[in-house]
C-alpha cells in the first residue's frame, strides 16, 4: 500500500510539473505586449481592431489604446515610445519633416516612399505596407446648398464666396493653416476665408464636423470631408471636385517602432494582407456602419476580416 501511495504522490508531482511546464511554455510563447494606438475617428477604430485581432492571432499579447487621440497627440505618443504601433497617413509625412517640394505627398507612391525614409532615418519608425484607399481632404456641402446655388466643384464655390455670399466652413487647424489645404484652395482657385468664416477644429474628428455641416450648427454650410467618409451618400452630401488636384494622396499605414520591427518583423507580413487587400468602397462601407449606423468598431473589424478569410469564424 505503501508503495502504491509513492506511486500516486511520484505521478501527482509529474503531472503538476507537465502542468507547470507548460504553462510556462504558453506564456514565453507571447509576444510582445505591443501598444496599438490610433486616432479619434471610426477608420482609425476599425482599422486599430483588426490590426488587434490579426495579432492576437498570432499570439501578440496587445495592450489596445486605439481612439487614443488626436493626430498631434498620436504622433508625439509613438516619437516618445508611449505607444509602438499606430495607423497613420502617408500625406501626413509633409507635417512631420521639413521638406521645400510638398507637391512629392500628391504621388501616391513617392509620398509614401519618402515619408517613409524621412521617418526611418530621423526617428526610427517603420512605415509598414499601406493601403490602396486614399483619404484625400475635399470639401463638401448640403445636395440642397449645391443644388440652389448650382456648386459642385470648387471654382464654382470659389465663385460663390468672392460674390460676397454667406459661407461659414468647419475645419480641423492642421487643414486651415496647410498650404496643401486651405491655403492652397484658397491661391489655386482665387479666393479667400476671414476669421469669422472659419470653424477650426483641433482634432479632425469627422463626426462632429459632419454633424455640424447636416444640422447648419452656426450656420456651418461648408466642411473638411475625406475621401473615405462613409455616411456622405447618406448624409445627402456633395463632395465638391478639385480638378486642380490640390491636397495630397492620404493612404494608411501601420507605423511601427524600429526596435519591435527588428524583434518581431512577422508583424510587418502579418498586416501586409490586410493593408494590400482593402479597397476604398469597403474602407467607406465600414466608416458608414461606425459613423452612421452606430455599430461597434470591433464588430465591424472581425465582421470585414471573417468575410476575407483572414480569421476563422
Amino acid at each position: 500500500m505503501k508503495k502504491i501511495m509513492t506511486i500516486f504522490v511520484l505521478i501527482l508531482v509529474m503531472l503538476g510539473t507537465l502542468a507547470c511546464t507548460n504553462e510556462k511554455q504558453k506564456q514565453e510563447a507571447k509576444k510582445g505586449p505591443i501598444t496599438i494606438a490610433t486616432m479619434i475617428d471610426s477608420e482609425g477604430a476599425i482599422l486599430g481592431k483588426m490590426m488587434i485581432i490579426l495579432l492576437e492571432q498570432e499570439d501578440f499579447e496587445i495592450i489596445d489604446r486605439t481612439e487614443f487621440g488626436t493626430p498631434d497627440i498620436l504622433r508625439k505618443a509613438l516619437v516618445s515610445g508611449e505607444v509602438d504601433l499606430v495607423l497613420d497617413y502617408t500625406g501626413s509625412g509633409q507635417y512631420y519633416h521639413d521638406v521645400e517640394d510638398t507637391d512629392i505627398w500628391s504621388d501616391a507612391r513617392e509620398g509614401y516612399l519618402l515619408t517613409k525614409k524621412l521617418d526611418e532615418e530621423a526617428n526610427n519608425l517603420i512605415w509598414l505596407t499601406p493601403a490602396n484607399v486614399n483619404n484625400t481632404e475635399a470639401l463638401a456641402v448640403r445636395r440642397e446648398f449645391s443644388e440652389t446655388y448650382n456648386i459642385k466643384n470648387m471654382e464654382e464655390l470659389a465663385e460663390y464666396i468672392n460674390e460676397g455670399r454667406e459661407v461659414k466652413f468647419i475645419t480641423s487647424a492642421s487643414f486651415a493653416e496647410n498650404i496643401k489645404g486651405l491655403r492652397g484652395f484658397e491661391e489655386a482657385y482665387g479666393f479667400k476665408l476671414n476669421s469669422e468664416q472659419l470653424i477650426t477644429l483641433a482634432s479632425g474628428n469627422t463626426a462632429e464636423m459632419l454633424k455640424a455641416l447636416v444640422e447648419g450648427t452656426n450656420d456651418v454650410n461648408v466642411s473638411l470631408v475625406y475621401g473615405t467618409d462613409g455616411a456622405l451618400d447618406k448624409m445627402n452630401l456633395i463632395v465638391l471636385d478639385d480638378p486642380k488636384s490640390i491636397p495630397p494622396v492620404y493612404l494608411p499605414a501601420p507605423v511601427l517602432r524600429g526596435s519591435l520591427h527588428e524583434q518581431y518583423p512577422e508583424i510587418e507580413t502579418i498586416l501586409r494582407k490586410l493593408f494590400e487587400n482593402l479597397k476604398l468602397e469597403s474602407m467607406r462601407e465600414m466608416n458608414a456602419k461606425v459613423a452612421y449606423d452606430g455599430m461597434d468598431a470591433s464588430e465591424v473589424a472581425r465582421e470585414y476580416l471573417e468575410e476575407m478569410e483572414m480569421i476563422l469564424k
